[in-house]
C-alpha cells in the first residue's frame, strides 16, 4: 500500500456516542459511568487525541500527505496514555475527541464564522509563502489547513462551489466529531460537579509534541526554536508563570506546584525536566473550565503538555528520526506503564 492511501480514515457518517468516547475503570466490564462519577476528582481530556479523518473529507485532502505526516499532525500518543490511565486510576475519567484536528480543533477558542477564519487563514497562507516574515495564524487556526511545518493537509477549494462543498463537509464532521466531544465532556464535568462530594476536581487537558519538527521526506529532526522546546518530560501549563503565580490563573499555584512534585516523584524525572508554563501557559480547554471552576477550593484545569520523545521512547524515536511514512507500533505496554506511574499520584 502507498503511502498516500495509507491514511487513517474513519467510516462516513460514523456517530460518536457518550460510550464511545468517554473511559473510566470498569468500563469494559459494564460498570455504568452514573456509578463511578461521585468518585472522580480528575477529568483528563484528549482534543487531539486522534488522528482519524472522516471520510466525508477525503475529496479535500491533500494527496501527498502520508501516515507519519497525518500522526504527527496529531497528538496521537495521548490517546492510549489517557485509556490507560482511566483503566489504573478509579478516581480517573479520561474523554478523547474521536476526530482530528483538521475538522475543528477542541483547544481553540470556538469561531463564530468557521469558514472566514479558514479563508483568512489560507491569505495568510499566501502571504508567507510569498516570503513575508512574521505571519501569525493565531485565531484563525481553529481549523487548521496545514502541518505544523507547512504542508498541505486540506486543498484550498478553487472557486466558491468548491468552498460551499467543503464548508458542508466540515460542518457534517463538525456534528459527528469535536461536537459530540464538547458534549461528553460538558456531560462528564456536570455529572461529576452534581454528584461528588465538595472536594477538588481537576481537569488536565493532555497533549504531546516533539522538540523538532518534520522534513519533507518525514524524518522529524528540523529543531525548534530553544524558546519552544519542551523539557524531558512534560510541561504543566495554569496560564501562570515559571512558579505558576498569576492574577487569572486556570489552577491555584500551590495545587500546581503540588501537582508537578507529585509527577516528578512518579515519572522519576530529575530537577527541571517538568516545567511550568515553559512554553505552553494552557490553551482554550485550560482557560475555559480554569474559569468554569474558579473559587471552588483545590480546583481548576492545567494543559499537560508531554515531550513526545519521552512517550515514544529511544527506539520509536529513534525511527521517527529517519526519512519515512510510517508511524511506529507496539507503544502501548510502555504508555500503560507511564499511565501506572501517573495514577500512583
Amino acid at each position: 500500500m502507498s503511502p498516500a492511501t495509507d491514511l487513517l480514515w474513519l467510516d462516513a457518517n460514523r456517530q460518536h456516542g457518550f460510550d464511545d468516547l468517554v473511559f473510566w475503570q470498569g468500563r469494559e466490564r459494564g460498570t455504568a459511568f452514573e456509578t463511578v462519577a461521585g468518585g472522580v476528582r480528575t477529568v483528563v481530556l484528549g482534543p487531539h487525541a486522534s488522528a482519524g479523518f472522516p471520510a466525508e473529507l477525503r475529496p479535500f485532502v491533500a494527496p501527498g500527505l502520508t501516515r507519519r505526516k497525518q500522526f504527527d499532525f496529531s497528538d496521537v500518543l495521548t490517546s492510549a496514555l489517557g485509556r490507560a490511565w482511566a483503566a489504573a486510576d478509579p478516581t480517573l475519567v479520561f474523554v478523547e475527541n474521536p476526530h482530528s484536528r483538521l475538522v475543528m480543533d477542541p483547544n481553540r477558542a470556538p469561531p463564530a464564522q468557521p469558514m472566514d477564519g479558514l479563508r483568512e487563514f489560507w491569505a495568510r497562507l499566501a502571504r508567507q509563502r510569498a516570503g513575508e516574515t512574521g505571519v501569525s495564524f493565531a485565531g484563525v487556526d481553529a481549523i487548521r489547513p496545514i502541518t505544523f511545518s507547512g504542508e498541505d493537509v486540506l486543498l484550498q477549494p478553487a472557486d466558491e462551489a468548491g468552498w460551499a462543498a467543503l464548508a458542508k463537509a466540515l460542518s457534517r464532521c463538525h456534528a459527528l466529531g469535536p461536537g459530540a466531544y464538547n458534549a461528553a465532556v460538558d456531560r462528564v464535568i456536570d455529572q461529576v460537579r452534581r454528584t461528588g462530594p465538595a472536594r477538588g476536581l481537576l481537569v488536565v487537558s493532555l497533549h504531546d509534541t516533539m522538540n523538532t519538527k518534520m522534513r519533507a521526506d518525514g524524518a522529524i529532526v528540523v529543531e525548534r526554536p530553544a524558546a519552544d522546546r519542551l523539557p524531558a518530560w512534560v510541561n504543566l501549563g495554569n496560564r501562570g508563570d515559571v512558579q505558576g503565580e498569576g492574577d487569572a490563573v486556570s489552577l491555584p499555584a500551590s495545587r500546581l506546584r503540588q501537582l508537578a512534585a507529585a509527577w516528578t516523584t512518579a515519572l522519576g524525572a530529575a530537577r527541571g525536566e517538568i516545567s511550568l508554563n515553559h512554553p505552553y501557559k494552557g490553551a482554550q480547554e485550560t482557560l475555559y473550565w480554569g474559569q468554569a471552576l474558579a473559587g471552588q477550593p483545590d480546583s481548576g484545569a492545567v494543559q499537560a503538555e508531554f515531550r513526545r520523545e519521552a512517550l515514544l521512547g529511544p527506539e520509536a524515536t529513534a525511527h521517527l528520526q529517519q526519512p519515512g511514512a510510517d508511524w511506529p507500533t507496539g507503544l502501548d505496554e510502555r504508555l500503560a506503564g507511564i499511565a501506572g506511574r501517573l495514577a500512583q499520584t
